[in-house]
């Protein structure tokens, strides 16, 4: 009975430790994290504009963060906004999508996304992404399979929905506050 009691105290005292020192090192990394998830992000946003966007600015829609580009009278001429999805094979996946005041998909960066390597991770391949550029928001964002007019990617089609879903996310996102970002330039 000693031996038991001795054995669950030290096993209690090392939990506690570990517990302390993790949280520590949790403590201590969050910010870094956090900051270049940010940087990312922004990146993301610059590479998703079109070429000639010149001053983005940083928006904020109730909880939703716009990088907006205006034309010349105010209006919105571009946006960039995080599409999610939380369907991808490796999990949630996060996408810059661009935008355009035509009703166009611009481009998209992957922010976050932990697909398998060499199948759901070729959601950021050019050949993936390219015939998303200029569809308009209209367009039925679905892989083939489920009916939509996208291919999905050999052996992942569960990241290319998540990719898709990320997308409609995005237009969602922006439709609900471009009325919002058109007043508040």
């Amino acid at each position: 009975m000693k031996e038991t009691l001795r054995l669950v105290a030290v096993l209690t005292i090392i939990c506690a430790v570990s517990a302390a020192l993790l949280a520590t090192v949790y403590n201590k990394t969050m910010g870094p994290i956090l900051k270049a998830l940010e940087i990312k992000t922004s990146e993301a946003a610059q590479k998703v504009m079109p070429p000639d966007a010149s001053e983005i600015t940083k928006e904020i829609v109730g909880k939703e963060t716009f990088f907006v580009c205006r034309s010349g009278d105010g209006k919105v001429a571009a946006v960039a906004v995080e599409g999610l999805s939380k369907n991808g094979y490796g999990g949630n996946i996060s996408l810059m999508v661009g935008l355009s005041a035509e009703k166009k998909v611009i481009s998209y960066q992957v922010i976050t996304a932990n697909e398998t390597p060499g199948l759901g991770s070729n959601i950021s391949s050019t050949e993936f992404s390219a015939p998303f550029c200029g569809k308009p928001f209209s367009s039925n964002w679905k892989v083939k399979k489920d009916g939509g007019e996208f291919d999905a990617i050999t052996s992942a089609t569960i990241s290319s929905r998540a990719a898709l879903e990320c997308i409609k996310d995005a237009i969602s996102k922006y439709e609900s506050a471009l009325a919002k970002l058109n007043t508040s330039s």
